[in-house]
């Protein structure tokens, strides 16, 4: 009787074991692979931006070529034809991706390779890989299903999160702490709910699957994809519901380039809109292409708040911070501002398998604002191509002449006038002055506050005054003009500085004078936010009388100084 029970018990313990064995040999580590033009550009990148000081760029650059991993799992069409399902996020750069499964038994790999994403979608964390020349090497996979899920029931997790930065198979079980949980943040509510569980999720679970026990079998209710950061067993899936309606897509196409091109004209003619809400629309492949200039511009001359946010951006993920640098550089040249709005048309003037040319025309004559875009089809969906610089075009058809100066964009020359955005927005300045006239050595300071443009400035400092009697300490203010020129690694600033100044300090005295200085302020980028510098100048001051026994007179010297921006 006892040999009968050990018989039974030991047959309960298989079963599990098989339905694991079945559900491991669908689950994969998928890994994108890189367009080989974005391998050879990020170590080209690596090199320069560790070259020009930037070490911190320059590591996250080499953290991001070692790549990373996800999971994914195997869905078998009616037709046969097999599927990986994953998230977006794990491929969002990829040309291609990989998969390998390990065999249960021996733990040997199999490596599949040259994976094409054929469906992402902007709003919703889902990406489906079809194997490459249509290769059909599993005969079933993992199946799907819809069926209603209460609070409290059980669920499985399965994937390769890592271990030491290497995947390692993983099965959790849990519970569903939440059925229909809302979260604007991770999707829409009005796309679906969310799936809120305590099976076990770490990183390299993302696109793994989270499944229910149906039968003998595990099916798929759901596709992990976020965790909660400062709570406990707080893990979200995307539904198995939203996954169905991706793969119905890749059936029947629904969206055209001029669809999404009428969605771009719509944000660009939005001036509540700022460049982050058209960085869907930039490609990866155009961001390989463009991104290196248009992120060079951001770090010299866009505003603070850009610079932090596409800097920030590119720490975490170089790719997607380049495609915010060049999503900035189209909004700033095409999209809509307070002060002028643009009411763009799209047409569609050329258009093949693979690539699209839209024309977007906005008002008429001078006012008309024309530009040509091409779009390419990337992970399924049409996305801006690097073009022919995106050639401007006016009202009758002819090609703009470009102009590099006050753009504030990168341009073949290694000069670039810094016309819109200078590179610091205060300086302080402390100088010391050599006679020309009879007037003795002085020194002082002041600080220099640039206003939007950057290009004008007001100035408030004091200086030692000599009127060859007395030596008293001036206050002064006045204005400043200023035209930076970048030469990459530091600015050549000429300016011009006028303002009166009066001796307020020391011995009662008065000196009533107007100042006058021209000169040169070159100073230099160190990757941060302090630039340095130094200058020379001619400075006079012409002293006025208002006051009987007070100095009148003109006193001239060179001064040299030295400055820090920020």
């Amino acid at each position: 009787m006892k040999k009968f029970l050990y018989v039974i018990v030991l047959a309960g313990m298989m079963i599990p074991s098989l339905v694991f064995a079945q559900v491991k040999s669908y689950v994969g580590v998928v890994r994108q692979q890189y367009y080989s033009e974005y391998i050879d550009f990020f170590k080209a990148m690596s090199k320069e931006l560790k070259d020009d000081g930037y070490n911190t760029y320059s590591k996250a650059v080499d953290n991001y070529l070692d790549g990373g991993f996800g999971s994914g799992f195997v869905w078998v069409a009616a037709d046969g034809t097999n599927y990986v399902i994953t998230n977006r996020h794990v491929v969002a750069q990829a040309q291609t991706a990989s998969v390998e499964f390990e065999d249960e038994e021996t733990g040997e790999i199999t490596k599949y390779e040259g994976l094409k994403v054929v469906a992402t979608d902007d709003d919703i964390d889902i990406a489906i890989l079809a194997f490459k020349d249509g290769e059909r090497p599993f005969k079933k996979g993992l199946k799907l299903s819809e069926a209603a899920l209460k609070d409290g029931q059980e669920v499985w997790s399965a994937g390769y999160p890592g271990l030491g930065n290497e995947p390692v198979w993983q099965f959790g079980k849990g519970t569903v702490t939440n059925a229909r949980a809302r979260l604007k943040d991770l999707l829409d509510p009005e796309v679906s709910t969310i799936i809120q569980h305590s099976a076990q999720i770490d990183g390299g679970n993302s696109g793994g699957p989270l499944l229910i026990a149906s039968g003998k079998e595990y099916v798929v209710v759901g596709i992990n994809t976020w965790k909660a950061a400062y709570r406990d067993s707080t893990n979200f899936a995307i539904p198995a519901s939203v996954i169905n309606k991706m793969i119905q897509s890749v059936a029947q196409e629904t969206t055209s380039a001029q669809d999404r091109a009428v969605k771009l004209a719509k944000l660009l003619g939005d001036s509540t809109q700022t460049y982050t809400s058209v960085v869907n629309f930039i490609s990866y492949h155009k961001a390989s292409v463009d991104g290196s200039d248009a992120f060079d511009s951001v770090l010299k001359f866009a505003p603070t708040a850009v610079r932090s946010y596409v800097s920030e951006a590119f720490s975490y993920n170089p790719a997607e911070g380049l495609r915010y640098a060049c999503a900035y550089q189209l909004f700033k040249k095409y999209g809509s501002t307070d002060s002028k709005t643009y009411s763009y048309k799209s047409e569609v003037t050329e258009e093949t398998d693979d690539k699209v040319i839209i024309s977007f025309t906005s008002g008429e004559g001078e006012e008309a604002q024309s530009f040509k875009t091409t779009w390419i089809k990337e992970h399924g969906l049409w996305r801006l191509d690097a073009n022919a610089k995106e050639e401007e075009v006016k009202s009758d058809g002819k090609a703009k002449k470009k102009s590099s100066k006050g753009s504030g964009s990168s341009s073949s020359s290694p000069i670039r006038f810094a016309g819109i955005d200078g590179l610091d927005t205060a300086q302080f300045k402390l100088g010391y002055e050599l006679p020309i006239s009879e007037q003795g050595k002085t020194f002082g300071g002041e600080f220099i506050f640039f206003m939007d443009a950057q290009l004008i400035g007001v100035t408030i400092g004091a200086y030692k005054l000599d009127n060859g009697v007395n030596n008293l300490f001036g206050a002064q203010m006045g204005g400043v003009v200023r035209l930076p020129i970048d030469f990459d690694l530091f600015t050549v600033s000429p300016y011009i500085e006028a303002g009166p100044s009066m001796a307020i300090f020391g011995k009662f005295n008065p000196l009533l004078n107007f100042f006058y200085e021209a000169g040169v302020c070159i100073a230099f980028d160190t990757s941060s936010t302090v630039y340095p510098g130094f200058g020379v100048a001619y400075k006079g001051r012409k002293y006025i009388k208002f006051m009987e026994d007070t100095y009148e007179g003109v006193r001239d010297c060179v001064q040299i100084f030295v400055t820090i921006g920020f």
